[in-house]
Parts: structure tokens; C-alpha cells; sequence
């Protein structure tokens, strides 16, 4: 992926930005300088990046120094954890529209300009998002998240504690982020989640089916660094806070009094590379359902290949292999579309 030259960013960009983008980063220097391209060649809408840079000591600052485009501003973060990070770039944001995106992921080309003209269009919303796919390490497409098809208010489902999208998906204009008091430091993780939920609650939020973003699956990342009952514990406190908001007004945290993590929960780390096997065999089984069994090998053996040593993986590519696809549900309309080709043929 290719830098626009500076000459190429037109001065207007330079001046007021419409988006700010804060990108935190914390040793991402194998992937930040992707991640920044994939933002830099919107040409058409002014914007700011600002990377917070959270404590790296592999080199991943240097790396974004090297980049010489006068949108990008690096700014170091207070090391207190992701929420915090992300804080610190709002403080500094000067565009109308907030956006995120990780330092190890990708934004789709064209996105910045859609949602932006998304928004102006339609001043009664608070937020746009959309689908989003995951990527292996290497950037080939592992599967894209089954968000929803359909172009359609999302308000109600936030509501009632349902995020069918993750957060750096979403276009968000900067006052709702200021009402909202930004990210909450409390959680260690989820802090999107909280953010989504609590959006809902203060604005209408539409959901777009397109694919904008492409999240990147590899080993040291949070997802993959966290143990999943620690995941679970701050995912489950942003629905809890929720029900709390709309039964009593406030949650245990506005009131100064929320569940305490003092130690990080033990119990197992959802590697990667499982990650990436599980996401690839449960998208095997759906084109087996569908009929599509030489698209469920296909996509069964690149599973197993991922992950050779686990014997499940081979068991779940002879099931795939020798299991009849289902036959079509029967409908009358099959037998009248029959009887008429009949009789076409006969005629």
C-alpha cells in the first residue's frame, strides 16, 4: 500500500480538519505503517491522525516519524491503559467527526469520504457504522463478520446491550463523544462496547452494510494477550451498566461504586492462530449448509492447515468431506416451476 506524496495532499486538506482519527499504539511497528496507509490515501476529505503512542519500545514511533505527511500528529499517551490512550487523542482532536482506528488493522479505501458524507446528509443521526472483516497477520481475508445485510437504524438493539459491529467501524460526530465524557478508564478491555452502548442511549446510530474495516488477528494483540474470563468480566459490566442506566439513571461506576478487578482474571488466552482455525470452520459449516461443499473444503483445509496439531481440525475436514450437503427445504414452488419447464420442453 502506497503513501499519497505530500504534493499530492492538497493544501486545503491541511488546514481545519472535518475527521480526527486516533489511532492508539503500543508496539505495533510490524503493522502501524500499513495501518496509517490505508487512511492517508483519502485526497478529498480533511482530516488529522493522531497516533498516541502508549509506552512502544520497538521502534513503532520511529517508523511514524519516517512518514512524511503533515496530517499525522504523534502525541505520547499517559500508559494507563487503552481507554486512557484514546482519551488523550481526543483531547487534542480539532475535527468535527471522530473515528478509530487500531494500529495493527486497515481501513477500506473510500470509507472516510462515505461515512463523512453519510453524516452531513442526515443531521438527525449521531453515528454510522458498518461491517467489518477479519484479517491473518499476513492481511489475507480470514472471513468478514456476519453484521447484517441490511441498511437500517441500529438505536433500539444498543439499547437492549447488542453491539453487532466493532466500534472502529464507526463515524461518530465529536460532540456526542465530548456529552459522552469519552472512553471510560475502568475497563481494561471492552471500553468500545461501553462507548457503543452508552451512544444508544444518546443518539440514533444507522448501520451501513458495507465492509469498512479490517481487523487484524495475531498474537499480540489484546484480544489474544487477555485471558477470556477477563474479557468476559468487562463485557458483561457494560451490559450490566447499561440495564442499570435505564432502570435507575446511573451505573455502579457514575456512583463511584463498581465491581473491582484487583488482580487479572486467570484462565485461558484464545491464541491467534485458534482464533483464526475457529472463525475458518465455523465459515466451512455455513457453505456446507449452503450447499457449497467444494467452497466448505476449501475453506476447511486452510483451517487445518493453519492449525496442523490439533486433531479436531482434521476430524472437522473429514466431516466436511463425507457429509452429504442438505438437500433444498420443499416448496410448492418447486414443483410448479417443474411442471411449467415441463411444460416448455414438451411443447
Amino acid at each position: 500500500m502506497q503513501y499519497p506524496s505530500p504534493a499530492s495532499v492538497n493544501s486545503a486538506l491541511l488546514k481545519q480538519p472535518i475527521v480526527s482519527i486516533i489511532m492508539p499504539m503500543r508496539n505495533a511497528g510490524a503493522f502501524v505503517d500499513r495501518a496509517l496507509a490505508s487512511i492517508l490515501q483519502e485526497c478529498e476529505i480533511p482530516l488529522e491522525v493522531l497516533v498516541v503512542d502508549d509506552g512502544s519500545t520497538d521502534g513503532s514511533t520511529n517508523r511514524v516519524g519516517t512518514i512524511a505527511d503533515p496530517r499525522i500528529r504523534l502525541i505520547s499517551g499517559p500508559q494507563q491503559g487503552i481507554a486512557a490512550a484514546l482519551n488523550a487523542g481526543l483531547a487534542q482532536a480539532k475535527g468535527d467527526i471522530f473515528m478509530r482506528c487500531d494500529a495493527d488493522d486497515l481501513y477500506a479505501r473510500g470509507r472516510i469520504q462515505q461515512q463523512v458524507m453519510w453524516l452531513l446528509n442526515h443531521p438527525d443521526f449521531v453515528a454510522v457504522c458498518s461491517s467489518y472483516t477479519a484479517i491473518a497477520p499476513a492481511g489475507w481475508e480470514v472471513i468478514s463478520f456476519p453484521c447484517g445485510s441490511k441498511a437500517e437504524e441500529i438505536t433500539k438493539e444498543l439499547q437492549q446491550g447488542v453491539t453487532r459491529t466493532h466500534l472502529c467501524t464507526y463515524a461518530i460526530r465529536m460532540p456526542a463523544m465530548q456529552a459522552l465524557g469519552g472512553f471510560r478508564p475502568y475497563f481494561g478491555t471492552a471500553e468500545d462496547i461501553d462507548l457503543q452502548l452508552r451512544l444508544g442511549e444518546f443518539g440514533r446510530v444507522w448501520y451501513s452494510p458495507e465492509t469498512s474495516y479490517y481487523y487484524r488477528l495475531h498474537s499480540t494483540s489484546i484480544t489474544h494477550t487477555q485471558s477470556l474470563p477477563e474479557q468476559e468480566f468487562f463485557k458483561s459490566t457494560a451490559q450490566e451498566f447499561q440495564r442499570q442506566r435505564l432502570t435507575r439513571g446511573s451505573d455502579d461506576l457514575q456512583r463511584g461504586c463498581p465491581p473491582v478487578l484487583t488482580a487479572p482474571l486467570p484462565g485461558p488466552v484464545f491464541s491467534s492462530e485458534e482464533h483464526i482455525h475457529g472463525l475458518l470452520v465455523g465459515s466451512a459449516w455455513s457453505k456446507h449448509a449452503e450447499g457449497r461443499k467444494f467452497q466448505a473444503l476449501k475453506i476447511g483445509l486452510r483451517a487445518t492447515m493453519i492449525y496442523p496439531t490439533y486433531l479436531e481440525s482434521w476430524r472437522s475436514l473429514l466431516l466436511l468431506l463425507l457429509k452429504p450437503v442438505p438437500k433444498p427445504a420443499y416448496s410448492p414452488a418447486t414443483d410448479l416451476v417443474a411442471e411449467r419447464c415441463g411444460a416448455k420442453r414438451s411443447s
